[in-house]
């Protein structure tokens, strides 16, 4: 244990990776089918040790691999828990990787960050080597508890980059850390451990990690050792104690390697991905780290060796230097409690001298804004519902065609040639009739077992296909199974839930209407499906919009869908990404569209007090800028014989606040004056004290300054009195 690890020759280097390498890439050797047999078979063995090892009593098993076992033990002497593992299957054994583990926990004996190794018996039979018991597992034993406290999880890698720095001192690089092989002694502190892909810092051996603690550029069979390997490992397992995910690890990526038939291909698969994909976001959005530690754990994780922490040296450095200044914050925080209560003083006086001058001219602004408002939403929704009420009585006057009755009790499953024709006649005749972009994209007709007679433009293909699933069938309110009982056509007129049409992935809606016999009995339904987004003006000026909420769940059973929005015409049409209401949004408009549908009376009087102040816009940002005015009326479309039908569609009303109360921006500028006064003096008082707490806590890095500054001054004045010197001899 006095003599440095030997070095592998560079002749067995490539041999020695491509043997291990699938093992290495696994967590768990792979067993084959005489592996498993003989585990088997030494299950069935009595509980006793295979050998008995000089010096030690054996107490209890511990558990049992495909190469071997390992048994907790007594040193008789000293009375000490040890662990021994016995290789007691040799046709699997990996010699060069238990040479290698052996020599390196020989060669950081001495170290309190490694697992100590006391014995080996490489001429017994089995072999067995001794080393120190570890009685609260590993780190992986604790992560799969749950993710660590931000500060329980600093501390730990710190011990351990201590740790590893250790043993970079010594020319050993780890090179296949993870949590499973950090383990944690009696005290909870960590001990480095399985030094099996351990290599000196000269050696030239490749060393292959585990997938996603591996940096990129070690997955590969020619890479030559190297500390920064380490680096990465460290900060993917902060990674890991923090959010308890891995980092780049995620299905698709998993899948990719998998699909993977050969180790070279894996290997170049995951450093490319591991290289290109972006970087992890999961430990920024973690509400324990601060960006310091983000920032570490970002520069530990770089894809590029050369923007890492070029040694474990400086991942502690940065560590250390965290911690140092998080210790001077309650000093900061002295430094700023008083100037905020002075700021605090002023801002008060400022709100009293102009607040309550404008509060009551803005209230009665805004609520003069808000009738007005109310009545244009009242107004748009009845000529949406005018539209509504178009495509339902286009559709029923189809409905009632005669020959359509007929067509439809003829057999399903081909293409009608009359039906088709005459489907396509009122598609284009119709069509024209609307204004340009608000027509239908289809017109369909589905039998009452739901499958489909004819569709315009026409789709052999679909002709017979069931679609009495879909809700525009029996208007059930979500769709159903294709594999339920075809259900009950609708009985009068109805629209859909808003869907993504194919392929165009288009917002739309398809409006149906039953087909029923002389009898009255149902004989399907006819529909036409339009795309939202053109299907009546919803425009608006910059600061003032019209927008068509759905307030009934749509396809995915979510309501508060933004069906129709200036926004959505302009860039959002065929965006795969729905927006909607927040739900508390939607509750108020809910709230606001059952007291607007109930019959008038004096407790529900239209009077324009369903204005929503301070509403943010889906679309927009939450901020000062994006506080709207926002009126609300519900979508009702009454029939002929004075029935009126909610849609589940509202209109929104939205005016921008900051617009609408721009007049009382220049009473406001008669006391920015004061605001900008007291800003002032805030400044001065907190330059002041903050001043003088930059420079207590500046005052070690003032006086590196300072000698810095000395250092040059006298180089340079000795160089002066140099120059001077060399004057003043005389020429030869």
């Amino acid at each position: 244990m006095d003599s440095e690890p030997s070095q592998p020759e560079n002749g067995d280097n490539q041999s020695v990776a491509s043997k291990n390498a699938a093992e290495l890439l696994l967590d768990t050797q792979i067993m084959g089918q005489s592996d498993i047999d003989h585990a088997v078979a030494l299950s069935l063995q009595s509980a006793q040790p295979p050998i008995k090892v000089p010096g030690y009593e054996q107490e209890v098993f511990l558990g049992r691999g495909a190469f071997g076992e390992v048994w907790k033990a007594v040193d008789s002497n000293s009375g000490r828990e040890v662990a021994i593992k016995f290789y007691n299957h040799r046709g699997g054994i990996d010699w060069s990787h238990m040479t290698r583990e052996v020599e390196k926990l020989q060669y950081l004996f001495s170290d309190r960050h490694v697992v100590q190794l006391f014995d080996v018996g490489w001429d017994s039979d089995p072999p067995y080597y001794v080393m120190e018991y570890m009685g609260f597992g590993s780190l992986e034993d604790r992560l799969r508890q749950g993710p660590m406290e931000i500060s329980e999880a600093v501390k730990m890698i710190r011990e351990v980059t201590i740790g590893l720095a250790h043993a970079h001192d010594k020319g050993i690089l780890h090179c296949d850390l993870k949590p499973g092989n950090i383990m944690l002694d009696q005290d909870g502190r960590p001990r480095l451990a399985d030094f099996g892909q351990a290599r000196l810092k000269h050696e030239h051996a490749p060393a292959l990690g585990t997938l996603f603690y591996m940096a990129p550029e070690q997955a590969d069979l020619a890479a030559s050792p190297d500390a920064r390997w380490d680096v990465y490992a460290l900060g993917a397992m902060l990674f890991r104690m923090i959010t308890g995910e891995l980092p780049y690890m995620n299905d698709e990526i998993t899948q990719e390697l998998s699909s993977q038939d050969t180790l070279e291909k894996r290997l170049r698969s995951y450093s490319t991905l591991a290289s290109h994909h972006s970087k992890p976001t999961a430990h920024r959005l973690h509400p324990g780290v601060d960006k310091p530690l983000a920032d570490i754990i970002d520069t530990c994780l770089e894809a590029d060796p050369r923007k890492r922490f070029p040694n474990v040296q400086s991942l502690l450095h940065a560590l250390e230097l965290r911690e140092s200044r998080k210790s001077q914050r309650p000093m900061m925080l002295v430094g700023l409690v008083g100037p905020a209560l002075v700021v605090l003083l002023m801002a008060v006086a400022a709100w009293f001298l102009f607040q309550k001058t404008i509060d009551t001219a803005s209230a009665h602004l805004l609520q003069r804004t808000g009738e007005s408002n109310h009545l244009a939403a009242k107004s748009i929704a009845e000529r949406f519902s005018l539209e509504v009420d178009k495509r339902w009585r286009i559709l029923e006057s189809s409905a009632a065609y005669a020959p359509l009755m007929e067509w439809l009790k003829l057999p399903a499953g081909e293409p009608h040639a009359e039906l088709q024709k005459w489907l396509d006649e009122q598609h284009t005749h119709w069509n024209s009739q609307f204004t340009s972009g608000t027509g239908a994209a289809y017109w369909f007709i589905l039998d009452k077992e739901g499958k489909v007679r004819a569709i315009s433009p026409p789709a052999d293909s679909l002709v017979g296909s069931y679609f009495g699933y879909r809700e525009y069938f029996h208007g059930l309110g979500k769709e159903l199974s294709p594999f339920d009982p075809v259900p009950k056509t609708i009985t009068g007129p109805h629209r859909s839930n808003v869907f993504r049409s194919q392929p165009t992935n288009q917002l739309a809606v398809a409006f149906s209407v039953p087909i029923t016999g002389p009898a009255g009995e149902s004989l399907g339904i006819i529909a036409m499906e339009t795309a939202m987004g053109h299907f009546a003006e919803f425009q608006g000026s910059r600061n003032q919009l019209s927008v068509l909420v759905d307030l009934n769940p749509d396809q995915a059973g979510q309501s508060g869908l933004i069906v129709e929005h200036p926004q959505l015409d302009r860039s959002n049409a065929n965006s795969p990404t729905s927006v909607y209401l927040t739900p508390e949004q939607l509750a108020t408009f809910q709230q606001l569209r059952e007291v607007q549908t109930q019959p008038a009376s004096p407790d529900n009087a239209d009077d324009g007090a369903n204005a929503i102040k301070g509403y943010i816009d889906p679309f927009g940002k939450a901020d000062a800028a994006n506080d709207w005015l926002a009126s609300v009326a519900p979508v009702q479309v009454v029939r002929g014989d004075g029935e009126s039908l909610d849609t589940g569609w509202a209109v929104v009303v939205q005016e921008e606040m900051r617009q609408t109360l721009s007049p009382l921006e220049r009473l406001k500028s008669l006391f920015l004056y004061a605001g900008l006064a007291a800003l002032a003096l805030a400044v001065v008082i907190i330059g002041g004290m903050w001043g003088i707490v930059l420079l207590v806590a500046n005052a070690p890095g003032r006086l590196r300054s300072l000698k810095f500054w000395s250092r040059t001054a006298a180089t340079t004045l000795h160089s002066l009195n140099s120059a001077s010197d060399s004057l003043r001899k005389p020429l030869p």
